[in-house]
């Protein structure tokens, strides 16, 4: 299997650091829409001093990008920092996920993050069809069975991955009964850790912590720094993603640094009931930065017990 290119250090997968103590840091980039990978290198190396790992995300929003693995494969060929590749079953049957996994694996990826992806007809093709015949959990399981060698079908490979794969969930959702018994599906079909949809509400999501700690899944709980007021309101429009309204009166009456007040904040109090954060930083080193530095005193001890 490649790992990072000749002369690139390689930093740990995140199946070592998610059992080693401190809170584990990882945030979001998406491929370009463009043939151009270096602005997208460029702001992997600016997150990469505050993060444990960076996401690189798989036709988010339904909108044409550059194939979110072969970004992936860049970042971890060309910095060696550990990437959790986004894999969706939107645009893939069985069989090619089962491709894509063999040559991710091949090229030195090791985490995988198993999403349904967005419908078509939110992106900018929206006459495009939805190829998927396995859902998210069923994506998770033929990431077990690839691990063990053998294709969806049962049949035998010439040689097994070693994947670690993540799963998504939403603390935010109008029915935390359904998400959790959700959730409860993905770890049983293997997920062996969470990142979770933003999170605006802490004292919700810290709920969402007590409700799922059985299940016994490391989760890293994912902050987006919001702008201003009228981006609050708009993710508050969004199901399962309420920004609470004193969060948006703050916003509407402070200045320019305010969103990031609010994340730092918003980090701090998720800290001691989480393994980690997932950033959604919106393209922003500052962010990360802010954000990184907030939790570090959870960084350097055991603190996260997600």
């Amino acid at each position: 299997m490649a790992d990072a290119g000749p002369g690139v250090p390689s930093h740990p997968s995140l199946a070592e650091r998610l059992v080693r103590p401190g809170l584990v840091v990882t945030a979001e980039l998406d491929p370009p829409r463009a043939p151009d990978l270096a602005p997208l290198l460029e702001r992997a190396a600016r997150f990469a001093p505050h993060v444990d790992a960076v996401n690189v995300t798989d036709g988010s929003l339904a909108r044409v990008r550059m194939a979110g693995l072969f970004a992936a494969v860049a970042i971890r060929q060309r910095t060696g920092l550990e990437v959790v590749a986004h894999l969706t079953t939107r645009d893939r049957n069985r069989i090619a996920v089962q491709a894509d996994l063999l040559g991710a694996a091949a090229w030195g990826l090791r985490t995988v993050l198993a999403l349904s992806g967005d419908p078509p007809d939110r992106g900018d093709e929206p006459e495009a069809k939805a190829a998927g015949d396995v859902d998210a959990e069923g994506l998770i399981r033929l990431v077990g069975a690839l691990n063990g060698g053998r294709t969806a079908s049962g049949r035998e490979l010439e040689g097994g991955t070693h994947l670690l794969v993540g799963c998504a969930a939403n603390p935010g959702a109008s029915d935390l009964e359904k998400e959790l018994e959700k959730l409860a599906r993905r770890v049983e079909a293997g997920a062996r850790f969470v990142q979770t949809q933003p999170v605006f509400d802490a004292e919700r999501a810290v709920r969402f912590a007590e409700a799922q700690r059985a299940m016994g899944v490391p989760v890293l709980y994912g902050l987006l720094p919001l702008r201003d007021a009228e981006r609050a309101r708009y993710f508050s429009r969004i199901p399962g993603m309420q920004v609470p309204e004193p969060i948006i009166q703050r916003l509407e009456r402070g200045g320019p640094d305010t969103g990031l007040e609010i994340l730092a904040e918003t980090a701090r109090a998720l800290a001691p009931h989480a393994r980690g954060i997932h950033l959604f930083p919106m393209g922003s080193a500052r962010a990360v930065r802010t954000a990184a530095e907030a939790v570090a005193p959870w960084r350097g001890s055991t603190g996260g017990v997600g």
